[in-house]
């Protein structure tokens, strides 16, 4: 049996995968690919040709979001200020804008589904997207794409569509992730007292949160994208505002979507990352942001 040959041009515009990269293959015929940090979103608009239909993934280390768009550009520049969670963006389109909306729908479908499967899906692609109906011989088009798109991910290292959460039980009840590598903390300084409990509550929380900084504290990159959401702060701090958000320079706002401050607008560092702490805070919380405190010991 032949192997199937195949020519992977790559066009690394900052000279690393780190940065603004054009990909193509020689066995996707019209398709076509490009990465961007988010911090370089302006720089990917400015060098590639993405006000076209296609669909784009938004990245962090273990998560992704799915999305559709008929202009890649604006609708990824939207989610500068939308999603603050994303570290990465790919955008997936053609060479010659052939795609439709069906074939997008399409394709935005079966990615949320794959990516659903490997639990890897942000929760906004809870409504799996809209599968509109193309017959058999389209169908058969966009799954090539998406094989070749797919191979494409893999050899630049993004693993979101692949089953990756197989584990392995010990006798205690503790799972060992046998397909990715564990996403192991930097060791602790010794926990910083807490400040004054006479402090006012948000002057309280930042005072604690600069201690921390201050140590030389480090929270791992999924710590940190928890702390980001929603869900974590109810869970942990009783309110549904989000305790931080990550900082990227220029591009990072304190405000909300509605325009509102709802961060304080100093950044925080803990390790290589840089994050706005919530502003809103209320004396019924101080119990909870002690005990969630406490708990990094």
């Amino acid at each position: 049996m032949l192997t199937k040959t195949k020519t992977i041009k790559m066009l690394l515009y900052d000279g690393s995968l780190n940065g603004v990269t054009n990909i193509s293959d020689s066995a996707w015929e019209s398709g076509k690919m490009f990465s961007a940090p988010r911090e370089s979103i302006e720089s990917l608009v400015s060098k590639a040709d993405c006000r076209k239909y296609g669909v784009y993934l938004l990245l962090s280390d273990q998560q992704v979001y799915v999305g559709q768009a008929i202009d890649l550009e604006r609708r990824t520049k939207q989610h500068l200020s939308d999603k603050d969670w994303w570290t990465q963006v790919i955008l997936m389109t053609t060479k010659d804008d052939s795609f439709n909306s069906s074939d997008i729908d399409y394709l935005e479908a079966r990615l949320i589904d794959l990516a659903t499967k490997a639990g890897t899906s942000d929760r906004d692609n809870k409504k799996m997207g809209n599968r509109k109906k193309v017959d058999e011989f389209r169908q058969a088009e966009l799954e090539q794409y998406l094989d070749e798109a797919l191979f494409l991910l893999e050899l630049i290292g993004i693993r979101v569509f692949k089953k990756e959460n197989r584990k392995l039980q010990k006798k205690s009840g503790q799972s060992i992730d046998l397909c990715k590598e564990p996403d192991i903390p930097e060791p602790h300084p010794v926990l910083p007292e807490l400040p004054d409990g006479s402090m006012k509550i948000g002057a309280f929380v930042y005072a604690a949160m600069k201690n921390l900084e201050n140590a030389g504290y480090v929270f791992s990159d999924t710590q940190i994208n928890e702390m980001c959401t929603e869900e974590w702060s109810k869970n942990t701090f009783h309110t549904t505002k989000p305790f931080m958000k990550r900082f990227v320079s220029g591009i990072t706002s304190a405000k909300d979507k509605n325009g509102y401050m709802r961060f304080k607008a100093e950044p925080y560092t803990y390790g290589e990352a840089k994050v706005l702490i919530s502003k809103e805070w209320y004396e019924r919380q101080r119990k909870y942001f002690i005990k969630w405190y406490n708990s990094l010991k």
